[in-house]
């Protein structure tokens, strides 16, 4: 791919963040990883790159999650996907009223990482 992709993410899944980053590097694309209070700053240093945005939603502060998601589409206009072990209906609904585009399973996301940025790239 000629353009420069950014994943930013904020997951504290070990095993999840290690199986993306061997994705990732497969690919070629950037990988990002993040704390929550650097919100601010990830976005400013990242206005130049093509950039998604995943948060993991299975954690103890899953409306603490879904508030940076919402934080981040009011401050850019990357993509915001969320993702969690087992997609319900639940978590979907509520992402989606904070604004986040889509929410995946961890496992689906690490099976279609490339159609999912060849996508986001085509758009």
């Amino acid at each position: 791919m000629n353009k420069e992709f950014n994943l930013l993410v904020l997951s504290d899944d070990a095993n999840f963040c290690s199986a993306l980053a061997l994705e990732c590097n497969n690919y070629g694309f950037e990988l990002t990883f993040f704390e929550s209070i650097e919100l601010d700053s990830i976005l400013k240093d990242n206005d130049k790159l093509i950039s998604v945005i995943i948060v993991d939603l299975n954690c103890n502060e899953v409306d603490e999650r879904l508030n940076i998601g919402e934080e981040a589409r009011l401050k850019s206009n990357f993509p915001i996907f969320g993702i969690v072990d087992k997609v319900t209906k639940e978590i979907q609904h509520k992402s989606k009223d904070y604004g986040f585009d889509l929410i995946f399973s961890k496992r689906m996301l690490l099976k279609s990482l490339k159609k999912v940025v060849v996508h986001i790239l085509d758009q």
